[in-house]
C-alpha cells in the first residue's frame, strides 16, 4: 500500500524502482453492482453530451456496464480482468472480440507494454487485429470535472502504429477519468466516480 501511495504521489516524476518493484504496481480493480462513471463527452465540433456507465452485472465471470446517453443504448461485457468481449447496441449484439481485448493487463506498471492479436466482428469490419498498448513512463496529474488526480496514461495503438485511445486510469475511480478516442473522436471527462472516488 505505501508503494501504492507514492505510485500515485508521484506527480509528473519517473518512477524510481527499487527492491519493492512490486509495490510500485496499480492493481486490477474490483467492479461492484451499481458503480457509476458520469463522463462529459466532447466531439471535435465542440458538441457535448452526458455519457454514463453503469454496472448492471458483477459476477465472478465478468461485468455488464450499460452505457446511457448514447442513442442507441450500449451494452458491454468485460471479463474480471477488465478485457472486453462484446458490445450490444439497442439489445442486438453489435460487437464480439475473441479472445476478449485486452484493453488493461494487471497489474499496471509504469513504462509496461503490450500486444494481443484478436478477432472483430461487427458485420462491417470484421477480420483480425492486433493492437498494442503501453502504460506512459510517469504519473501523471490530471484535471477533469470530477476533480484532480494522479494517474497512469494508457496508450492504445493499432496494427500499424496509429493511435486509437489514450486512458488515464486512477485507481481512486476504479476506472479512467480521462479518454481519448481518435478513432471514434471524442473526449470522455469525468464528471462523477462512484462514492468514495
Amino acid at each position: 500500500m505505501v508503494g501504492l501511495l507514492f505510485l500515485l504521489g508521484a506527480c509528473e516524476r519517473p518512477l524510481e524502482t527499487g527492491k519493492d518493484a512490486d509495490q510500485d504496481q496499480v492493481p486490477r480493480p474490483e467492479w461492484r453492482m451499481g458503480d457509476r462513471w458520469v463522463y462529459r463527452r466532447t466531439t471535435p465540433t465542440g458538441g457535448t453530451s452526458v455519457v454514463t456507465y453503469l454496472v448492471t452485472a458483477a459476477t465472478a465471470d465478468g461485468y455488464t456496464l450499460r452505457l446511457t446517453g448514447l442513442v442507441p443504448e450500449v451494452t458491454e461485457t468485460w471479463s474480471r480482468d477488465l478485457h472486453l468481449r462484446a458490445q450490444r447496441i439497442a439489445g442486438r449484439e453489435a460487437a464480439e472480440f475473441d479472445p476478449p481485448a485486452m484493453f488493461f493487463s494487471w497489474p499496471l506498471v509504469l513504462g509496461k507494454t503490450w500486444s494481443q492479436r484478436f478477432r472483430f466482428h461487427d458485420g462491417r469490419q470484421d477480420g483480425e487485429f492486433e493492437n498494442t498498448w503501453q502504460v506512459g513512463p510517469i504519473v501523471e496529474s490530471i484535471l477533469v470535472p470530477a476533480g484532480a488526480f494522479y494517474a497512469v496514461r494508457v496508450e492504445r495503438r493499432g496494427g500499424s502504429g496509429e493511435a486509437l485511445d489514450r486512458y488515464w486510469y486512477t485507481p481512486r475511480a476504479r476506472h479512467w477519468v480521462k479518454r481519448e478516442s481518435y478513432g471514434a473522436g471524442f473526449v470522455d471527462d469525468l464528471v462523477e466516480g462512484p462514492s468514495g472516488s
